[in-house]
């Protein structure tokens, strides 16, 4: 009876391992403000969402007479050097991490918008004030520069469940640990209940692994982009969550490694004595 329990203890623990693991992700790089503003930060320096920025800055400047349409491709091209060029610099990273923190409060507000965007404006204005130079025009962004992301009913309901990960991963870590304790307290042999769950913890990481590609798919698959910058942005930042995410999981496996061994190790040494 005891192995019986230890077995379903250690079942448990690892099955709500499995789901914790992105759960408790989601919760600390997503729906966390800071953490989510520090996971974004990096897309500042990436050339390809600048050159996107740029497209889209010049071309929603040209769309509400801000800049002459002649004048468009001449504004992307600079603004795309202006942008890899200041990327690197305190106040493009600070106009970058508020219009991510804007962004965010706007997403999970209550009630939630209807449509979900990034507002720009911050980043806008810094790079305008350093590209005007370049052009016969003075640029003025506009202050209610905000570029919609997610329109769709169904991709805001997804935004909704999100906002629950929190909760959901914290039940998750409360079952894996009773069921680890409860997996480990009713074996009749410690060591070889730490090993096997030092195993299964290295498999559950692989398992993770080996579906999160797959997963991320999914999501850009049924995402909406209302704009190629949208789109841009939202498949940058779900590759940067799985490299974050796989991260994650060689972490989980280096210590569930960890566990197996010294379960091992235990169990030699209590089988010779």
């Amino acid at each position: 009876m005891r192995s019986f329990l230890s077995f379903i203890g250690g079942a448990v623990a690892l099955l709500a391992l499995l789901a914790t693991v992105p759960l408790l992700w989601v919760s600390t790089h997503i729906v966390e403000e800071d953490g989510y503003v520090a996971f974004s930060s990096t897309l500042a320096e990436d050339e390809e969402l600048q050159g996107a920025f740029a497209a889209y800055l010049a071309d929603e400047l040209a769309a509400r007479g801000v800049l002459p349409e002649a004048l468009a491709p001449v504004a992307t091209t600079a603004l795309t050097r202006v942008a890899s060029r200041t990327s690197n610099q305190p106040g493009f990273v600070e106009a970058w991490e508020k219009t991510q923190r804007n962004s965010h409060r706007s997403a999970f507000a209550e009630p939630m918008p209807r449509v979900l965007g990034v507002d720009v404006g911050p980043m806008a204005s810094f790079v305008a004030k350093r590209v005007s130079g370049a052009l016969p025009v003075t640029l003025a962004v506009p202050d209610d520069l905000v570029v919609p992301v997610v329109t769709g009913a169904g991709d805001r309901e997804a935004v909704q469940r999100i906002k629950e990960t929190s909760r959901q991963s914290r039940i998750g870590a409360v079952i894996a640990l009773v069921g680890a304790v409860a997996c480990i307290g009713f074996a009749r042999r410690k060591s070889v209940a730490a090993a096997g769950l030092g195993v299964g913890s290295v498999a559950v990481a692989g398992l993770l692994w080996l579906t999160s590609g797959p997963a991320t798919q999914r999501i850009l698959d049924h995402t909406e982009a209302p704009s190629e910058f949208a789109r841009t942005l939202q498949k940058l930042l779900v590759d940067r969550a799985a490299d974050s995410l796989g991260a994650w999981l060689v972490i989980v496996a280096v210590m569930g490694g960890v566990v197996a061994a010294a379960g091992l190790v235990g169990r030699a040494v209590g089988g010779r004595s």
